[in-house]
C-alpha cells in the first residue's frame, strides 16, 4: 500500500508552497504606525526620490512601481522595515503623508531621541480627523483623544446613520520612547503610542470604539 508515500509527497508539495509564497511587501501610511523598527533618515542627492509601490514585483525602479510622491535632499523621512536594496519610508506632509519603499542608499541615518522628556509628548496632536491631545498629570501621560469611521462628518449618501466613534483616555508612563494607554477592562481599548522624530506612531488594539473606528496611524502636532 503507498499511501503513506503520497502523503508525505503531499507534505512537501506543502511545504515547498509555503516556502515560495511571496512577502508581504505592503508598505502603506495606515501600517506604518506598526513598524517594530523605527528609525530617521535624511534623504542625500539632488533628484527626486520617489516612493514605491511594493506589489507585482515592485519595489524597483520600473515605471510601474512608481508613485507620483517622492522627496528630496534635506527630507526627513521615518524608516521601517527593509527589502534588499530598499526600505519602507514615511514622508509626513499636509495631507496624511507618504509612505512606501525607497532607495536605502539614498537616506543618511539620523538619530532618535530615546528617552523624550515628559514635554516632549505634550501637545494636540492629529492624523486626519482622528486627534489625540497629550498634557502631563502627577508625572504622567493623560491621554485625551477621539476617532471616528468613515470620517468625523460623513455625508447622508457615504454613511446615512452618522460616523462611528471611538475614545482613548488614561494616566500612563512612557518607558523609553514609547507609552501604553489601557482601559480596566482587559477587552476595552489598548493604545501604545511612540514618539519618533516629531511624530507620534499610534497602534491600538481594535477595541478603542464602534465598528471599524481605530486611532492607529501616524500623528502630527498642531
Amino acid at each position: 500500500m503507498k499511501l503513506p508515500g503520497i502523503v508525505f509527497l503531499l507534505a512537501l508539495m506543502g511545504a515547498a508552497a509555503a516556502h515560495a509564497q511571496a512577502p508581504d511587501m505592503t508598505c502603506t501610511n495606515s501600517e506604518f504606525a506598526s513598524e517594530t523598527t523605527i528609525g530617521q533618515a535624511k534623504v542625500a542627492g539632488t533628484d527626486k526620490l520617489y516612493f514605491l509601490n511594493g506589489a507585482n514585483g515592485c519595489p524597483s525602479e520600473a515605471a510601474a512601481c512608481r508613485q507620483r510622491a517622492y522627496v528630496v535632499g534635506g527630507d526627513v523621512v521615518l524608516t521601517g522595515r527593509t527589502a534588499g536594496a530598499y526600505v519602507c519610508a514615511f514622508y509626513p506632509n499636509r495631507s496624511d503623508g507618504s509612505a512606501g519603499w525607497v532607495q536605502t542608499a539614498r537616506l543618511t541615518p539620523q538619530p532618535i531621541n530615546p528617552a523624550p522628556a515628559l514635554t516632549a509628548w505634550t501637545g494636540h496632536w492629529v492624523d486626519g480627523d482622528d486627534s489625540i491631545t497629550l498634557t502631563i498629570r502627577k508625572g504622567l501621560l493623560s491621554a485625551d483623544g477621539d476617532a471616528w469611521w468613515p470620517s468625523a462628518h460623513p455625508s447622508a449618501s457615504q454613511y446615512p446613520g452618522g460616523p462611528n466613534e471611538g475614545e482613548l483616555s488614561g494616566d500612563a508612563a512612557p518607558k523609553a520612547n514609547r507609552v501604553v494607554f489601557t482601559d480596566n477592562d482587559p477587552n476595552g481599548c489598548t493604545a501604545t503610542l511612540t514618539l519618533a522624530g516629531g511624530l507620534l506612531l499610534v497602534a491600538d488594539n481594535g477595541g478603542c470604539g464602534g465598528m471599524n473606528v481605530s486611532f492607529s496611524g501616524v500623528y502630527t502636532r498642531k
